[in-house]
């Protein structure tokens, strides 16, 4: 198998692990089988374009992480595991209190450039 896919396969994997999941429930959240997650896992199996964004949705990445391993992935992911654990209302009311929390870091990061 192509050593794109191994890597692809370890980021799934390594994806999963930290956010607990097991294979069987990643596959269940991917609506896939546990033995293709396996696979897909190990680099051995290839998948198709809705498989990896069913992945992607579940393990609340792009694609883009998944296929290339972007650097941007690791902030995202952790506010992302966090987030996940909240009901939908305390997640929207999270990130209105994140957006809140940025824009005040900003203004005291202009403010202190300025002094």
């Amino acid at each position: 198998m192509d050593e794109q896919w191994i890597e692809v396969g370890q980021r799934i994997s390594s994806l999963r692990k930290s956010y607990g999941y097991t294979q069987e429930r990643l596959a269940e959240m991917a609506d896939i089988s546990v033995q293709f997650l396996i696979q897909i896992e190990h680099g051995k199996k290839t998948m198709k374009i809705g498989t990896l964004r069913k992945l992607s949705a579940a393990l609340s990445v792009s694609a883009d992480y998944i296929i290339n391993g972007s650097d941007s992935y690791s902030e995202s992911a952790e506010i992302n595991a966090l987030l996940s654990t909240l009901s939908e209302d305390n997640r929207k009311q999270a990130v209105k209190l994140l957006a809140v929390f940025a824009d005040t870091i900003n203004m005291n990061l202009d403010n202190n450039s300025k002094n």
